[in-house]
């Protein structure tokens, strides 16, 4: 037994030398804990501070004043609905040539828009002369906070020249148009700085509108939805492998929703905003048609129903199909939805597009009716968007990138021999 007790500590001498240990590592874990405590505390009396007091500095207060340009029948019909609504100051209507602005006059500054034998007719607008040349400097009241435009995707760079200077980080722009792409070109002409870029919101208006005999007014045919969703840039490599992702999401932010929450408001325009993958299953259809359809009727020179008839012309949209599907199920921002999957969207839009070609008959399409009058398509933000596009993600975009080009050939044949055909002013002898 002696030798055992010289052999180690005891019990007691073990259980002594480890308790002090043991209580040094108590106080230590103690001293951690309360200055912990104390930094927990520190922060949280800062959060709940009130914030400095800057002096000279105003809080961002996002305006109610909404600007139009567009004398389509979207814009028409949009103009009318926002100034039917008392809570916002009156609509602002961008004309763009004295002609304009004097038929505005003849027409005593009113809207009407037509639904069967009842009518509305609105004169809370007021139009604005922008034919003149953009003075270089502008004052505040002048600055155009919330813009909606409706005119053809093709025409928007060139229309925005004249008001770019009264746009800002402060502005919303809002493209209700059938193309896509046109975000991404106002960007690379008017807006490169992202610190001075307004937000861009993406619309599809979903009405079925038609001609009235005055030239502001239109006819709602069938009553639709107007579909946003705010746009965000995506990155330009050659495959682009990932999303931009922003924080706070910009779908938090009061600028980038001001002009969402006053459309959602206005009654009958049945507005309502929605994420890039809702927005996109609404908008597509008639995408995927106008970028296939209206370049081959633009290209055999016919009508919807004779594409029917054509068993080459079927063939020739089915290949056009395949690789809009193909860029479509490779784009960053819906690869993740197993709704854009290809082999989903292929047989949907397939069946989308041949039923949207019956039911217009023997109408000619709206490409052919531009290229006929000598008018610029908006073939680059329809095919064109999916060839872009499809560079990007590395998509087989031969057909779509060879039927864009045989349009814009045509379109300029077209042009050449209307202006060959210009008859000359001959003087008096």
């Amino acid at each position: 037994m002696t030798t055992q007790r010289a052999g180690g500590p005891t019990n007691g001498e073990k259980g002594g030398h480890e308790g002090g240990s043991h209580g040094l590592e108590k106080h230590e874990d103690a001293e951690r804990i309360r200055s912990k405590i104390a930094l927990w505390d520190s922060e949280e009396r800062r959060a709940n501070a009130p914030p400095p007091v800057l002096t000279g500095v105003q809080p961002l207060k996002p305006s109610d004043q909404i600007y139009v340009l567009g004398l389509d029948l979207a814009g028409r019909y949009i103009t009318h609905s926002l100034a039917g609504c008392q809570t916002i100051p009156p609509v602002r209507y961008l004309l763009h040539t004295r002609g304009l602005c004097r038929k505005w006059i003849q027409a005593n500054g009113q809207l009407t828009v037509y639904r069967g034998h009842n009518f509305s007719v609105r004169s809370r607008v007021e139009a604005e002369d922008i034919s003149g040349f953009p003075e270089e400097s502008v004052d505040e009241e002048d600055m155009i906070h919330n813009l909606i435009i409706t005119i053809p995707a093709g025409q928007v760079v060139q229309a925005l020249e004249r008001i770019k200077h009264r746009l800002d980080q402060r502005s919303t722009i809002c493209l209700v148009n059938d193309g896509l792409g046109v975000a991404e070109a106002l960007i690379e002409a008017y807006f490169p700085i992202e610190s001075r870029r307004p937000v861009f919101l993406l619309g599809h208006f979903s009405a079925h509108l038609g001609p009235a005999e005055e030239a502001f007014s239109v006819s709602e045919v069938r009553q639709g939805r107007l579909y946003l969703s705010i746009f965000s840039p995506q990155a330009p490599g050659p495959a682009m492998p990932f999303r931009i992702k922003r924080h706070p999401p910009p779908e938090r932010t009061v600028r980038a929703t001001h002009l969402i929450r006053l459309l959602t408001a206005i009654p009958g325009l049945h507005a309502s905003g929605y994420p890039m993958t809702s927005f996109f299953r609404y908008k597509l259809p008639m995408m995927a048609f106008r970028s296939i359809v209206d370049p081959v009727s633009v290209l055999l020179d016919c009508t919807y129903d004779k594409l029917l008839t054509n068993r080459y012309a079927r063939q020739l949209m089915d290949r056009l199909l395949g690789e809009l599907t193909g860029v479509v199920a490779a784009l960053p921002e819906l690869r993740d939805s197993e709704e854009f999957r290809q082999s989903a969207i292929d047989a949907s839009l397939r069946k989308d597009v041949f039923k949207k070609l019956l039911a217009h008959r023997t109408a000619n399409t709206r490409m052919r009716t531009q290229i006929s009058r000598g008018w610029d398509t908006d073939i680059d933000f329809l095919s064109g968007y999916f060839v872009r596009r499809g560079r990007q993600v590395r998509a087989n975009v031969t057909a779509l990138d060879s039927i864009m080009g045989a349009v814009k050939a045509k379109n300029r044949t077209v042009t050449d021999q209307m202006e060959e055909e210009l008859p000359m002013e001959v003087g008096p002898p």
